[in-house]
């Protein structure tokens, strides 16, 4: 393929992300937590739902996996841990690492809004033509199909 046309796919790639994380916090993430007292932001978010996914991370696998500076993990986790979302544990095998858990509490809250965000997303899907959803269902399955095949 012709170097520009790869340019313009690159560029349009790059637009997506944006796209979505700031229709997502702004239309779906804030108004899910605005009932708590736990005020956390997208980053927050990501880690906490990482943890999930994962299990168990020491913060600088984290750090790597979310693409967050290792400098700014520490306040970070500081906010979660202040919020009781997830837990600070000293790794049993390595005295200077610390794990990070999502906490119980964490857990049901994620879990809990989670469920108020899937809903949100869907009434915001609604609104759409059927044959808006379908495209947009057929694009998101082929962008993740073609997304995981990169280096």
């Amino acid at each position: 393929m012709k170097d520009e046309f790869l340019y313009n796919v690159a560029q349009d790639l790059i637009s997506i992300p944006p796209l979505i994380f700031r229709g997502t916090r702004r239309k779906v993430l804030k108004p899910a937590f605005a009932d708590t007292d736990v005020h956390i932001s997208h980053i927050h978010f990501e880690i906490i739902r990482l943890l999930k996914d994962e299990g168990t991370m020491h913060a600088a696998a984290i750090g790597k996996h979310l693409h967050i500076a290792k400098a700014q993990m520490t306040k970070l986790i500081d906010r979660l841990v202040a919020f009781n979302l997830v837990t600070r544990e000293t790794d049993r095998h390595d005295r200077r690492i610390t794990n990070i858990s999502l906490s119980d509490y964490g857990n049901k809250l994620l879990e809990e809004k989670r469920q108020c965000i899937l809903k949100d997303i869907c009434e915001s899907i609604a609104n759409l033509s059927d044959e808006d959803v379908i495209c947009l269902s057929d694009s998101l399955r082929k962008l993740n199909e073609i997304l995981s095949k990169l280096k």
